[in-house]
């Protein structure tokens, strides 16, 4: 029974008996095959029916392989192409590899070593598609939508710090860091490696270093983040509350590409871009002592991500695209605004910014009748406005204070054994605390 198809291979050969010989070598294990006896007649060739490999010998009459590999790669023929010669030299092999050249065997030709080769190149070229493929549809995922100013400008900006130097990104919860760190990652030169986050804000001291810098001892569970991320991106979220310990080593890192570890005479060797986000503009931490100076002077470029409530002309663009996504995510009709809900939605302030304008479309796909959504539709929220919310907040502030008022009471009193049992940093609950305005005396 013949297997099923498995590519098509193109074999460029001026001899026939070796042409025709892995022509059939080819169709007897089920690919498809064409053979051409010129590099002139395999580049048209190529070039029409787009096969999934190619054998092509060096030396043919006229143009040779080597001018013949160039012009498929100039005509868009991306398949892996494989030399073949009776007398191949080092420098040929080196010529053809520099022009992309998947391999290079040498006649005669072995049955075992054809199709191996066939099989591996085609595999690896499927494997490239498919990155090509994830990489362009992350690349579509993580563009800003919109004209306003106010992205052209953030556009520009990032377009300008792609050069695989720190950058520093700051700007409030749901304006889309995250988003940007993605951009920057896939357009910069460490496109190819891992990205990895860490959420800073969420982690104690002593689980953030291990995080960043893994445990002591040697084995893949005790590398961290850091050594991971080689020659990929790190991305730091939230990096307000970095301790000061753990800046002094990003900073010795940067500049170095050792990363010491903190209270360990180890260090970790690594060049990943680092991305870290802030929640507000870098300048007022470091006035504070939040951030330190030395480690902000390393981040060669520092990004606002605006609010929505500057880039308001793009909501309307916004929430049409989440509306054509949420409908098809949820299997909904598509759903429109009328004019007097958009309207609504555009006197809003968002607050929670773009991830606040998703959730209520998200609420919108779920609930709304439809097929026009209207202003009964919205959360009431939205339809009564900054006073509306203003008096939200004040009342999800007070459930707040009386909350932790009663976390510190349970602890005694105790700032540190509050946030122990909480299972978050000393400081981060001293900080809620002045916030609350509840902080003990002393």
């Amino acid at each position: 029974m013949r297997e099923r198809d498995k590519g098509l291979v193109l074999v460029v050969d001026d001899e026939p008996s070796v042409r025709d010989a892995l022509a059939q070598i080819l169709a007897d294990e089920g690919y498809r095959t064409l053979t051409a006896a010129s590099g002139e007649e395999g580049v048209a060739m190529a070039a029409e029916q787009q096969p999934d490999a190619v054998f092509l010998d060096v030396w043919l009459p006229g143009m040779d392989g080597i001018e013949a590999l160039q012009l498929l790669r100039e005509r868009g023929v991306d398949a892996p192409v494989i030399m073949i010669s009776g007398h191949g030299t080092i420098e040929t092999a080196v010529k053809a590899t520099k022009l992309g050249a998947y391999d290079f065997i040498e006649k005669p030709v072995a049955l075992e070593r054809v199709l191996l080769v066939t099989s591996n190149a085609l595999r690896q070229a499927r494997l490239e598609r498919r990155n090509r493929a994830l990489r362009a549809q992350l690349r579509r995922e993580a563009e800003f939508i919109g004209s306003s100013a106010a992205v052209e400008r953030l556009r520009a900006e990032l377009s300008g710090a792609v050069d695989g130097a720190p950058v520093l990104l700051y700007g409030e919860k749901g304006t889309g860091r995250r988003l940007a760190a993605r951009w920057l990652a896939l357009h910069g030169p460490k496109a190819d490696g891992p990205f990895l986050d860490v959420q800073v804000s969420a982690l104690p001291r002593e689980r953030l270093i291990r995080a960043l810098f893994g445990e002591p001892g040697s084995g893949s569970r005790a590398v961290g983040r850091i050594a991971h991320a080689d020659e990929g991106t790190l991305y730091l979220e939230n990096g307000d509350t970095l301790p000061p310990a753990v800046q002094s080593s990003l900073a010795a890192g940067l500049r170095t590409g050792l990363f010491p570890v903190p209270g360990s005479r180890r260090s970790v060797r690594s060049e990943p871009l680092v991305i870290l986000s802030l929640l507000e503009p870098p300048e007022g931490l470091v006035e504070r002592g939040g951030l330190s100076g030395e480690l902000l002077a390393l981040f060669r470029h520092t990004i606002e991500i605006p609010p929505l409530r500057r880039r308001i002309d793009d909501l309307p663009a916004l929430a049409e695209r989440f509306l054509h996504e949420l409908c098809n995510e949820y299997a909904r009709e598509p759903l429109s605004l009328s004019e007097e809900a958009l309207a609504k939605l555009l006197e809003y302030d968002w607050p929670g910014n773009v991830r606040e304008l998703k959730r209520v479309i998200e609420r919108l796909v779920l609930l709304a009748p439809g097929p026009q959504i209207g202003v009964a539709d919205l959360p009431a929220v939205v339809v009564r406005g900054r006073a509306g919310r203003e008096a939200e907040d004040r009342a999800l502030l007070e459930v707040e204070r009386r909350w932790t008022a009663r976390q510190l009471e349970e602890a005694d009193g105790s700032v540190a054994k509050a946030a122990e049992r909480l299972g978050i940093d000393e400081e981060t609950f001293r900080r809620r605390l002045r916030r609350l305005g509840l902080e003990p005396d002393g």
